[in-house]
């Protein structure tokens, strides 16, 4: 799926923490919180992806983060 461009999927914006506003860095500008997933600018870049970090296999384990994803039953057989 698409990432819709806004300043909270954007490279260059922190995004708001606790209810205070974001803060982007290229136009140095405070973005409201309510406002993040609504604006964007042509200088748009899409954030990297943050994945959790896992770093003992046994702790993904415990958590049950050891499961596959399927699609067998989604996807009907030719």
């Amino acid at each position: 799926m698409a990432q819709r461009p806004s300043c909270r999927g954007c490279r260059h914006c922190s995004p708001p923490v606790d209810g205070q506003p974001g803060w982007c860095q290229l136009r140095q500008l405070a973005i409201h919180p309510e406002l993040a997933s609504e604006l964007w600018c042509h200088h748009w870049t899409a954030r990297l992806p943050q994945l959790p970090r896992i770093s003992d296999g046994s702790a993904a384990a415990s958590h049950g983060l050891n499961r596959q994803l399927t699609l067998t039953n989604v996807i009907p057989e030719p």
